[in-house]
């Protein structure tokens, strides 16, 4: 784990807080191993244990995600924690799917262009992978045997579909996800989670650009008199955006699973 004394006494103090903390969590990267597939994402070993733990201490625990709620209780499923899937457009509520309806209007056209990715050319011929989201669809080139040959012209198509049906594209690390035009971010969770708990200080830990506007709403809890903890896990595939608006580093999703430990511990 990579730190500085001042980040270090940071942290401290937020443990010693911790009923007044509210940790956010992003998943894949982050508590899992990047994998080639991501359906083979699986948190690693002690986390969720330690998840569990956390809940008993701190304001609140939130696993915040790209990912469906529903796959992220069922991957990582433990008392107390909530699943915020898909940026906060779906959550786990008393043990139930909650999702935005406005997500549920917009289902035919994510379908449509499921169907639209499954039949071009760049897709076929590249061997990338579809991932069904349920409310959104991502293309994955990590699996590709020339990721970079065939950037370019997935962007095009993913973009071009993108646009015919109505729907936006996010990028990512060798993905990108096209999902319907519903505003919603991990800062908007994070602002989410810090409200309904009571919070006055949030840690939150993120592996990719996504995580950026997470790291906005923890550096404005500060600024507004709380205390916020930005940790991006360095890998090489990081980006050097987040490693730059970073308060702290830690090295892989084992560098996560020892801070959290730390946290638990007091």
């Amino acid at each position: 784990m990579t730190t500085h004394t001042s980040v270090a006494e940071r942290a401290a103090r937020l443990a010693a807080l911790a009923g007044e903390v509210a940790l956010c969590l992003d998943f894949d990267g982050t508590l899992s191993p990047i994998v080639d597939d991501p359906a083979a994402a699986e948190p690693l070993p002690g986390v969720v244990e330690l998840l569990g733990r956390l809940t008993a201490r701190f304001a609140a625990v939130a696993l915040i995600s790209g990912r469906p709620a529903g796959w992220l209780a069922g991957h990582a499923g433990a008392p107390g924690v909530r699943y915020l899937g898909l940026y906060g457009l779906q959550e786990i509520r008393d043990g139930q799917v909650w999702v935005d309806p406005r997500l549920e209007a917009a289902r035919p056209a994510v379908d449509a262009a499921h169907e639209d990715l499954r039949n071009s050319d760049a897709i076929r011929h590249s061997g990338a992978h579809l991932e069904d989201k349920e409310y959104a669809v991502a293309v994955h080139t990590r699996r590709t045997p020339d990721p970079q040959r065939w950037a370019a012209p997935i962007d095009q198509t993913v973009r071009r579909i993108a646009d015919r049906q109505g729907l936006e594209v996010v990028p990512g690390k060798l993905v990108w996800e096209l999902r319907p035009a519903v505003h919603a971010d991990k800062g908007d969770a994070v602002r989410r989670v810090v409200a309904d708990s009571g919070a006055r200080s949030v840690v939150v830990a993120g592996d990719d650009l996504g995580d950026l506007p997470a790291f906005a709403a923890a550096a404005r809890l500060a600024a507004d008199g709380g205390e916020g903890l930005r940790v991006a896990v360095r890998t090489a595939e990081a980006p050097p955006a987040l490693l730059a608006e970073a308060d702290l580093i830690v090295d892989g999703p084992p560098g996560v699973l020892d801070l959290l430990r730390r946290l638990s511990a007091g």
